[in-house]
């Protein structure tokens, strides 16, 4: 399958995957590529932020209502950018049940055999947050990622202490987001405040060019090919 790809998981809910994808997609328009958007599961909320900075209609792929068959055909027969992005969900394991990760972003990511960059919340911690990426790492015999982006970074201090901390376990920092309040997408609940509401497009576009001065898009793109 010759199809340029990524997929951008979160250690849990709520790590800013959508914000940060939305911003990679940026980075990518501004170096000329055309980016596919695709968010895995049902969701009809997020898909609608990444169409709207991609330009693209997002697809969504969700491996429990579609197949593995049907979702890897909607995924080849729809990527037909020059690199396709995977929005995951919810935490990168995180699927249909507890025993397993049918339906997860793992799931989905080793369906479209898709290398994968993990985000972590490093607020409230310091060392101990290698110790939940080596614990993604090796939960799964093939975790699929290939680097990790730090999401609210208190100070440079704090960021150092991250960067010492991840050393250990080889994987590239592709991104570090210091903390924004400003940057933030309010919850949306069952799209009762869609994308098209008064000047969220214009703060999407916004955001993502902030985010987007803080993600190494060179790393992304050597990651990708």
């Amino acid at each position: 399958m010759q199809i340029p790809r990524i997929t951008i998981a979160g250690a849990t809910s709520g790590v800013g995957k959508t914000s940060i994808t939305c911003a990679i997609i940026y980075a990518l328009q501004k170096k000329g590529f055309s980016v596919q958007p695709f968010k895995v599961g049902p969701d009809y909320i997020d898909p609608s932020y990444l169409s709207s900075i991609s330009k693209h209609e997002a697809f969504n792929l969700d491996v429990w209502l579609m197949g593995k068959n049907q979702l890897l055909n909607s995924f080849v027969s729809n990527s037909n950018s020059d690199i396709s992005i995977i929005e995951g969900v919810m935490g990168y394991y995180d699927g249909f049940g507890g025993d397993s990760n049918f339906a997860s972003t793992h799931h989905v990511a080793s369906i479209t055999k898709s290398p994968v960059i993990l985000i972590l919340d490093a607020s409230k911690t310091s060392r101990s947050i290698a110790a939940t990426a080596i614990g993604f790492q090796k939960f799964h015999r093939n975790s699929r990622i290939m680097g990790i982006i730090l999401n609210k970074i208190g100070s440079k201090k704090h960021e150092i202490l991250c960067r010492e901390a991840l050393e250990i376990t080889k994987l590239p920092i592709i991104g570090v987001i210091y903390k924004n309040l400003e940057l933030n997408f309010e919850s949306r609940h069952l799209g009762l405040i869609p994308v098209g509401e008064k000047n969220l497009k214009s703060k999407i576009e916004k955001n993502s060019k902030i985010i987007s001065d803080s993600i190494d898009i060179e790393k992304i793109i050597q990651i990708i090919k």
